[in-house]
């Protein structure tokens, strides 16, 4: 790249990001009041609800993935998207600020026992980030996402890796909650989420780490999520687990934690059969027991690193270890949170890979 083009692509996001903060200061996020709620009626519509909905407050692709090269070297993706809207408001300016684009992605290198991430946040003024509402296509910057719900492809890439993906499902989707509708909280049915999934996607392409690259293959999750409020105010963060056993079931679990320790009694999950089939779990259906915890050397969060997982209907009692331990991402330049996320392996009455996502610790 010139001189020049790094200079313009330097003020680009210079201005980009003031734009974001000073909307953000002096609106710091739209009321619930200006988007649509999700409500037990919504009914998922395939394919319209996997593209940009444009009237509720925030929304999420949500891509985690097991990968291997032909030498048997393991790697763990993420890659995430996300759909801030900020205010509703008509601009005649192309500056004004309706939506703020943010994306997340980490590496894990098994192997070299080493966590990669980077983030990136943008308005979209200058088209650096978009998302369309009539085909499945979002961007920002160099990490995007298009295809078709059956021929997804992902891409991302920075100055430290790179991936280049393509995804397809190897089971029907399956539909969170009930038939979509995912409530997160006791304190109202507002609190929640449209939630469907893709739990095991056939995943092919290449991956880069340095100078190195590996064509790999292997499994990856994609959950997409539509809501409008964010967690109750009893609420610290949750714990998400998305199981992919070796026998070819799945399971995802979410732990909703309140601030007194507690665990919100609209905790939830799914469990998938091989064939496709699925059960909505609620929580009295499952145990998951924290068994040790580690402490982060980046932020001082102390984090839970290693679960014990029993789901007795199904006779499913699990071990879910961190394949690595440290893969905390902090999110300096985008979101300016904190969150550890990352690949596992399961042992026990089955063996398997999982992600596992923590947030407010």
């Amino acid at each position: 790249m010139s001189i020049l083009g790094s200079w313009n692509d330097m003020s680009r996001r210079v201005i980009q990001l003031l734009t974001i903060a000073i909307i953000l200061i002096a609106h710091p996020l739209a009321s619930a009041q200006e988007y649509l709620d999700i409500t037990a009626d919504y009914r998922v519509k395939v394919p319209e609800d996997f593209f940009y909905k444009k009237d509720y407050r925030v929304q999420w692709w949500y891509f985690t993935g097991h990968l291997t090269d032909g030498r048997g070297r393991e790697f763990g993706y993420e890659l995430t998207f996300f759909v801030v809207n900020v205010q509703q408001r008509s601009y005649t300016s192309r500056f004004g600020v309706n939506r703020v684009y943010i994306s997340h992605f980490a590496v894990s290198d098994i192997a070299g026992n080493a966590f990669h991430f980077s983030d990136d946040i943008d308005a979209g003024v200058y088209a650096y980030a978009g998302a369309d509402d009539g085909r499945l296509q979002v961007w920002v910057g160099n990490n995007r996402l298009d295809g078709s719900i059956q021929d997804i492809r992902v891409q991302a890439s920075d100055s430290r890796k790179s991936i280049d993906l393509r995804l397809t499902p190897m089971k029907p989707l399956v539909l969170n909650g009930i038939d979509g509708y995912s409530r997160k909280s006791e304190e109202s049915p507002l609190i929640a989420s449209v939630y469907f999934s893709y739990t095991r996607m056939h995943t092919r392409g290449k991956l880069t780490v340095g100078d190195t690259v590996y064509a790999v293959t292997g499994r990856s999750w994609f959950d997409r999520e539509i809501s409008t409020r964010g967690l109750g105010k009893r609420q610290a963060g949750w714990d998400w687990f998305a199981v992919q056993l070796d026998d070819g079931r799945e399971i995802m679990i979410y732990l909703l934690r309140n601030n007194d320790g507690s665990v919100d009694r609209y905790s939830s999950g799914t469990f998938v059969y091989g064939d496709g089939r699925y059960r909505h779990l609620v929580k009295d259906d499952f145990i998951v027991k924290v068994l040790s915890h580690y402490k982060s050397q980046k932020t001082g969060a102390r984090y839970p690193d290693l679960w014990e997982m029993t789901i007795p209907s199904e006779k499913v009692a699990i071990r879910i270890v961190p394949l690595i331990q440290d893969q905390e991402v902090v999110a300096l330049e985008s979101t300016g949170n904190y969150y550890w996320e990352g690949a596992c392996r399961v042992e026990g009455s089955s063996r398997g890979r999982a992600y596992v996502e923590m947030t407010g610790y």
